[in-house]
């Protein structure tokens, strides 16, 4: 019995780190070419409060441990512990499925995106020169599309043609971006 409650709460750490690393998402395949911007709340992705992988980690780890605990401490007989142990781990899978349901779900649900910030890290290359606090064009690829925008330099220095850039964020309309030079520097 010791090595099998060892070996759930060992599980159960493992799963919870990945839990805590991937998060509680479904993987929705994407419809046309694949992007990696999905800042909208997407109702298909939304986890299923009662099966996801937190919570079976929770469950494994709290049943590891209430076992392994109970095997090493007490004289009770194995299928005493082995009760105990699931209904502890059973009472922390449904407090874990409820955090989901009651938090995490409605918060993704009502989570306000600030659209100016939705193509920051594009990168995009200036098509018309962007004058020292002046404005020019930029042009970006995404998904498959290319778009243009009208451009200004987030340190109101001048953008040259043909430079490589980075969008910060887009206010009004227009690109605030930053030399892809600059930001290399950084990295």
């Amino acid at each position: 019995m010791t090595a099998v409650t060892l070996a759930f709460l060992l599980t159960g750490l493992v799963l919870g780190v990945i839990a805590m690393l991937h998060g509680t998402e479904r993987r929705v395949q994407p419809v046309g070419v694949p992007h990696e911007r999905r800042t909208e709340h997407d109702p298909a992705a939304e986890p299923s409060a009662l099966f996801n992988l937190s919570s079976i980690a929770a469950f494994a780890f709290s049943f590891g441990l209430c076992g392994y605990l109970l095997t090493r401490h007490t004289e009770w007989a194995w299928y005493a512990s082995l009760i105990v142990a699931i209904a502890t781990g059973g009472g922390a899978y449904a407090l874990q499925s409820l955090l989901i349901a009651r938090w995490a779900i409605p918060s993704a649900r009502n989570d306000q995106v600030d659209q100016r910030y939705l193509l920051q890290g594009t990168l995009a290359r200036v098509t018309q020169n962007a004058a020292a606090n002046g404005t020019g064009t930029l042009i970006y690829t995404l998904d498959g599309s290319d778009h243009v925008l009208p451009v200004r330099a987030m340190d109101d220095t001048a953008l040259p043609v043909g430079s490589d850039v980075v969008i910060d964020r887009v206010e009004d309309g227009v690109a605030i971006a930053e030399l892809w030079s600059l930001v290399e520097k950084r990295l």
